[in-house]
C-alpha cells in the first residue's frame, strides 16, 4: 500500500463494514468501488441448536471473512482512485491503450549504413533542425533522418508502426544528449550491425538525432516534451519511463535547454538552426483525454475559451523557454510553430474545431512574437484531398504522410526562411555528385594504372614467355647438340673399336703366320738335324 492509501484508511469514516445479514452468493470482482459484490458464497442462516460458544466462533468466522473481503474492496478501491487521480490531467490517463495506436510489426530491421567518413561539420550546407514535440514528430524526424540515405540504404518498415524498435530505426540515427563520459554521441555510427545497436532501452523515442552522408547535409533532431508549461514535471512512472533519457531533465524548461546546448555540440557549432515546436496532440491529450469525447470539458463558450486561452499561456511561455535556450548557444536560429493534423475528428464535432483553434492559437503566439509558423494541418488536408495522407492509427501519420511533409517543410523553409535557414539536400546532393566525380575520377586513375600495370605485366609475361621459348629452344638445340656429339663419339668408338679389332685380327693372322713359318722353319731345321743325326748313326 502506497502512504495515501494507509492514510486513506486510517481516516475518520474509513471503518470495516459490519457483518451483514445476508450477501448476495455470486463472487465478481468490479472494476469500481460503488460495482462492488462481496465475495462471500453462502447465506447467513439462522442458527439452530448451537451452543453458544460454537455460535461466537461462527459469528468471529463470519467477521473475519467479511472485514478481509471489506478490507480487499477498500483496498481495491482506493488504489483504482489514486491510479485514477494519478493519471488525470497532463499524466496519459488512457494513452496506451493499444487498440488506438499502431504497434504491429513494429520489430525489425534496417538495411546497414556505413559510419561516417567525416567528423566535423562542414561551415557550408543545409540549415539544421531541431524538432520539440509529441509522438507525431517523433515519426516525422524519423521518416526525415530516412530522407537523408540513398534508396539501398533507406529502412522500409510497414505503415502501422506507429512505435518502431530502436533496431528498427534508419541505421544513422543516433542519441545527441550524453552525459560525461558516454561517447555514443561523438561516435560514426550507433549501428556496429543492423541489429547491434548502442540505444539503451526506449531513449530512441525521448530524444534522438541523426547525420547525413556527408558534411553538407542537414543535421535533425528530436525531444520530446511533455506538454507547453515550462514548469511542467512529468511523472515519469505514469507513462512507463519510456521517454527518460539519462541527462536529460524531466521538467520542460530544464528539458528544452539541456537539448539545445546537446543539438548544438552534436551539429559542431555550425550553421543556422530552425527550431520547430509542437506539443498540440499532447496537450490536448493531457488535457482532455486521449480517446474519450472532450463535448463535457468544452460544452459550453466559456469552456472553449477558457482552455484555448490556458493553451495560448502554455504555448506563449514555451516560446520563451526555447527562444532563450537558443540565444544561449550564439548560433543563428529561427522558431517555428506548427499546427497538427486532423486526427480523424469528424468536421461537426467540438473536437475537430477545438484542434482547428490550437492551430490558430500557435500562429499567433509564434507570429506575434516574430517567429514563424508552419501549418502541417493545411499541408495533411491537401494531401488528403489527393489522396496521398494515410494514418499510421488513430493518432499518427504514416511514413509516406511523413515524407510528403517533408517535402513541403524543405519547400516552406526556401520560401519563407529565405536561403540562410533554407532546410535541403541541395548541397548535400551537390557533395554527394562531387564525391562521386572525385570517385568517377579516381577510379579513372586507378583504371588507367590498372590497364598500365596490365600491359607492363602482359609485356613482362610476353618477355618471359619469349625467353622461355628461346631457352627451351636453345635448350632443345643444345640437347641436340649433345646428342649429336654424343653420336659422334660413339661412332667414333665404334669405328675406332672396329679399327682395333680389326688391327687385332690382322696382329693375331700376322701372329698366326710368323707362329706357322717359325713352326715350319723349325720343322724344317729339326728335319735336316734329325736327318744328319741319323746319318751320323
Amino acid at each position: 500500500l502506497t502512504s495515501e492509501a494507509r492514510d486513506s484508511l486510517a481516516a475518520p469514516g474509513s471503518v470495516l463494514p459490519a457483518h451483514p445479514r445476508r450477501v448476495r452468493s455470486r463472487g465478481v470482482m468490479a472494476s469500481r468501488a460503488s460495482d462492488a459484490t462481496p465475495l462471500l458464497d453462502a447465506e447467513v442462516k439462522p442458527l439452530l441448536d448451537v451452543t453458544p460458544v460454537e455460535l461466537r466462533r461462527q459469528r468471529i468466522r463470519r467477521y473475519a471473512r467479511t472485514a478481509a473481503v471489506g478490507l480487499f474492496l477498500c483496498v481495491g478501491a482506493l488504489a483504482a482512485t489514486v491510479a485514477q487521480q494519478s493519471l488525470l490531467s497532463g499524466e496519459l490517463s488512457d494513452f496506451f491503450e493499444d487498440a488506438h495506436l499502431g504497434g504491429s510489426k513494429c520489430d525489425g530491421t534496417c538495411p546497414a549504413v556505413a559510419p561516417r567518413g567525416w567528423r566535423k561539420m562542414s561551415d557550408k550546407g543545409s540549415a539544421h533542425v531541431l524538432i520539440f514535440g509529441d509522438s507525431t514528430d517523433k515519426l516525422w524526424h524519423k521518416a526525415f533522418c530516412n530522407t537523408l540515405l540513398s534508396e539501398e540504404e533507406r529502412c522500409v518498415s510497414p505503415d502501422e508502426c506507429a512505435t518502431p524498435s530502436p533496431a528498427f530505426l534508419p541505421n544513422n540515427m543516433q542519441p545527441f544528449v550524453c552525459v560525461d563520459g558516454d561517447d555514443r554521441c561523438a561516435a560514426a555510427t550507433c549501428y556496429e550491425t543492423p541489429s547491434a545497436h548502442c540505444w539503451k532501452k526506449e531513449e530512441h523515442r525521448a530524444a534522438a538525432a541523426c547525420k547525413a552522408p556527408v558534411a553538407q547535409g542537414p543535421a535533425l533532431g528530436f525531444v520530446h516534451i511533455f506538454g507547453a508549461d515550462p514548469e511542467y514535471v512529468q511523472d515519469m512512472k505514469a507513462i512507463h519511463n519510456q521517454y527518460a533519457v539519462k541527462g536529460l531533465p524531466v521538467k520542460i524548461a530544464d528539458r528544452v535547454r539541456v537539448a539545445a546546448k546537446a543539438f548544438d555540440a552534436f551539429t559542431g557549432h555550425r550553421r543556422p538552426v530552425v527550431v520547430v515546436v509542437d506539443v498540440g496532440d499532447w496537450w490536448s491529450g493531457a488535457k482532455l483525454g486521449w480517446w474519450k469525447s472532450w463535448e463535457s470539458a468544452l460544452s459550453s463558450k466559456t469552456k472553449f475559451e477558457a482552455t484555448l486561452k490556458a493553451y495560448e499561456k502554455d504555448m506563449a511561455a514555451l516560446v520563451t523557454s526555447v527562444d532563450d535556450a537558443m540565444k544561449d548557444t550564439k548560433r543563428p536560429y529561427v522558431l517555428v510553430g506548427k499546427s497538427t493534423h486532423n486526427r480523424g475528428f469528424d468536421q461537426r464535432s467540438v473536437e475537430f474545431m477545438f484542434t482547428k483553434k490550437m492551430g490558430d492559437v500557435v500562429r499567433e503566439v509564434f507570429e506575434s512574437r516574430g517567429h514563424h509558423f508552419y501549418d502541417w494541418r493545411k499541408v495533411a488536408d491537401d494531401a488528403a484531398s489527393r489522396g496521398e495522407w494515410d494514418m499510421a492509427d488513430k493518432l499518427h501519420q504514416s511514413a509516406a504522410a511523413s515524407d510528403v511533409q517533408t517535402a513541403a517543410f524543405m519547400a516552406w523553409t526556401q520560401k519563407t526562411l529565405g536561403e540562410k535557414f533554407h532546410v535541403s539536400l541541395d548541397a548535400q546532393a551537390a557533395a554527394l555528385e562531387a564525391r562521386e566525380r572525385e570517385r568517377a575520377e579516381e577510379q579513372k586513375k586507378e583504371d588507367a594504372l590498372a590497364r598500365r600495370r596490365r600491359a607492363q605485366e602482359k609485356a613482362e609475361a610476353e618477355a618471359a614467355a619469349q625467353k622461355a621459348k628461346d631457352d627451351a629452344e636453345w635448350e632443345a638445340a643444345e640437347e641436340e647438340r649433345r646428342q649429336e656429339a654424343a653420336r659422334e663419339a660413339a661412332a667414333r668408338e665404334a669405328e675406332e673399336k672396329e679399327k682395333l679389332e680389326k688391327a687385332q685380327e690382322e696382329a693375331m693372322n700376322t701372329l698366326a703366320n710368323i707362329r706357322g713359318v717359325m713352326r715350319g722353319n723349325i720343322a724344317n731345321i729339326v728335319g735336316e738335324s734329325e736327318a744328319a743325326a741319323a746319318a751320323a748313326y
